[in-house]
């Protein structure tokens, strides 16, 4: 069997992964991204490359690394070896306009949003867009960091020094609308191997946790769905809960057309469903991570980590033949 080596930049998120490897008793190489000499000219092991790099790499201190995983990307595409979530996948990871523009080429809804770079340019950009309640957020983020809503162009101008103190880290802000829901949570829809494997539901009830991995904790973080609503004092629905309200549903279909048609193999597609039904698709997450408190009260014969485990030694097994 072809070794394996998993592209990553956060040994946290990667634990649960080693740990369904060795379930299998396949040993996986974890192959940290962040500074490297690559030597282009030279051939690549023959191997399967599972690329894990995330848009948030910059806030632990990584950050170059998308931009070297884009150099191993355009390495190993010149030789004959397997690489999931390659081929340019690491540009849609990084470019929330990317990820828009290839979502509406496949027909699925995307909400309303206009880009601006400069700073000084963003309430005149408002005043333009004229839709209200709006959500500012970076191109380039991760883990819901710089998202905020904003009510009023009043409210935008009196924070417009802290944006501007605080740009994306690509220069481009993205102003969009605010989808009005019915009820406070999100669902994200996962997918292995370019097939549907579950969706969970995320609370927005007391906050929003954009990311659902075990370990982690994101404060002061904004959803780009629904304003924040405190939690009454008898709640106790879970935070993550899997779901099987879109199952049936044809956007499931949708997502799996638009991973094919943009070679990718693993994801964590994030959706909202607006007060008249319609659902839009806002985010894709190609370095995807699973709550697995969520996977065993849901009794799912496999997690979301197995089942990525089980596909890349698959893969390897596969193109050994």
């Amino acid at each position: 069997m072809k070794p394996i080596y998993i592209l990553h930049e956060n040994e946290e998120w990667i634990v649960p992964l080693q740990h369904a490897f060795e379930k299998l008793n396949v040993p996986a190489k974890a192959w940290f991204v962040n500074q490297a000499h690559i030597e282009f000219d030279s051939i690549p092991e023959d191997a399967i490359y599972y690329n894990r790099m995330s848009a948030s790499s910059h806030t632990r201190g990584h950050r170059y690394a998308p931009e070297l995983t884009r150099v191993i990307d355009k390495w190993l595409s010149l030789h004959n070896v397997t690489v999931v979530n390659g081929n340019g996948v690491i540009d849609l990871e990084v470019c929330k306009i990317s990820q828009y523009a290839a979502l509406q080429k496949a027909g699925i809804a995307t909400p309303r949003t206009q880009a601006v770079v400069g700073s000084e340019l963003i309430v005149s950009a408002a005043e333009k867009f004229n839709t209200w309640p709006l959500i500012i957020k970076p191109n380039r983020g991760g883990k819901g960091l710089g998202v905020e809503k904003f009510n009023s162009i009043n409210e935008l101008k009196i924070a417009l020094r802290r944006l501007k103190e605080d740009a994306p880290l690509d220069g481009i802000w993205l102003l969009q609308e605010y989808i009005q829901s019915e009820q406070p949570y999100i669902i994200r829809c996962e997918y292995v191997g370019g097939k549907f494997l579950y969706a969970v539901k995320v609370s927005t009830e007391g906050g929003f946790e954009l990311c659902p991995a075990d370990g982690c904790a994101i404060e002061n973080t904004f959803c780009p769905a629904f304003e924040h609503e405190q939690p009454s004092q008898n709640h106790t629905a879970e935070k993550f809960e899997v779901t099987t309200q879109l199952d049936s549903y044809p956007l499931i279909k949708q997502h799996e057309r638009f991973l094919s048609d943009n070679h990718i193999d693993i994801a964590g597609i994030e959706v909202i469903c607006d007060a008249s039904g319609k659902w839009y698709s806002y985010d894709v997450n190609t370095n995807t991570n699973y709550n697995s408190k969520a996977e065993t009260r849901a009794g799912l014969p496999k997690s979301g980590m197995e089942a990525i485990a089980d596909y890349l030694v698959q893969l390897a097994e596969k193109t050994n033949l």
